[in-house]
């Protein structure tokens, strides 16, 4: 028995000291491989006009929705619209106070690639238990053509008194936006303001 045990030990030893050193092999095994001689074949015609599906997919920003600011909650309906999410970005909207139809709404967005929004100093007043902001603002559309367009203009949002709200509660909305196509860069076409609120 004591000589099987030996034996056994034996081969434990054996095979840890030849573990390492395969795993070695097979790490340089691709070095030792002689370089090719092969000249690589001339790139094809539609290789060059076919575009690399890895170089044009855009990764998709990450999800921010955020009603806490006129600022955050325009960005997190440029960010809907960015995210191709339309039914969130339309749901910024108040109610009663959308632009349009969803469909038409939606549709108006199919082309976009992706937008960029800048702001500047918003403006806002309390009235009848409600607040109000005119938020000025600077737009890049790019469409998946690769159209840039800047626009310029100002949203209107408005906040029910939180603490005086039934059910179901509405946060901070947008009422409505006016925008401008701009010749200038999406810096320069930032309004210094809006009219009130």
């Amino acid at each position: 028995m004591k000589n099987h045990y030996c034996v056994l030990i034996g081969i434990a030893a054996l095979a840890l000291h030849s573990i390492p050193a395969f795993s070695q092999e097979q790490k340089n095994a691709p070095e030792s491989k002689p370089p090719s001689t092969e000249t690589p074949a001339a790139p094809s015609a539609n290789s060059l006009t076919t575009p690399n599906i890895e170089t044009t997919t855009q990764t998709q920003p990450e999800y921010l929705d955020d009603r806490s600011t006129p600022e955050t909650l325009i960005k997190s309906y440029y960010n809907a619209i960015n995210r191709q999410e339309y039914a969130r970005a339309y749901s910024y909207y108040l109610p009663d106070t959308a632009p349009q139809p969803f469909p038409q709404f939606q549709a108006g967005y199919q082309n976009t690639s992706s937008a960029t929004v800048q702001f500047g100093k918003v403006e806002g007043e309390g009235a009848a238990g409600s607040a109000y902001w005119s938020q000025p603002v600077a737009v890049k559309s790019e469409t998946k053509d690769g159209t840039v367009t800047v626009y310029y203009g100002c949203y209107r949002l408005k906040l029910a008194n939180p603490a005086i709200q039934g059910v179901p509660f509405v946060p901070l909305s947008l009422i409505d936006g006016t925008l401008q196509k701009s010749e200038k860069s999406i810096e320069e076409s930032v309004p210094e303001g809006c009219e009130a609120p």
